[in-house]
């Protein structure tokens, strides 16, 4: 039945997993060092002249990731018969989400940093597009259980 709340929920997932793409993670400026800004599928250099030039295949395990969680959201929406094996795909993608923020904070925020000799400042709405997801991962496992619950008092009464 894809008429019940978690099928919202794990479509907001996967809208904020498609709108990592489109936002902004972190803003890297110095008037000396130059101004970049990150994103989920790379770096953008808003200067003419980049002193540090990234490669194209810097940030591939951060959209492999993201893609990851639009699919498995995607997925678990038409799961809706299997609730056991749905659960267990917002089980992982939960993980998914949770490492993907620490990849952003923990090893590109840094690198990037060491890298540019800038602070990053983030301020943009494409880093709480994760967090949003954990939140509705969390509501949908909740709400997932209760119709799981659900069934089995339906089952003991006949």
């Amino acid at each position: 039945m894809l008429q019940r709340i978690q099928t919202v929920f794990l479509a907001i997932v996967a809208i904020a997993s498609v709108m990592l793409f489109f936002f902004p993670l972190a803003n890297y400026y110095n008037d000396l060092h130059g101004n970049y800004k990150f994103f989920i599928y790379g770096i953008k250099y808003m200067d003419p002249e980049p002193k540090v030039i990234f490669g194209s295949f810097f940030t591939i395990p951060l959209i492999f990731l993201t893609s990851v969680s639009f699919i498995f959201s995607v997925a678990a929406i038409f799961l809706f018969k299997n609730r056991f094996l749905q659960l267990r795909i917002c089980s992982f993608n939960m993980i998914t989400n949770i490492v993907l923020i620490m990849l952003i904070f923990f090893f590109y925020g840094t690198r990037i940093q060491s890298m540019t000799q800038i602070e990053p400042v983030y301020n943009y709405i494409g880093m709480a597009m994760p967090l949003v997801s954990i939140v509705f991962l969390i509501l949908s496992n909740r709400a997932i259980k209760r119709d799981e619950a659900l069934v089995k008092s339906a089952d003991r009464l006949r």
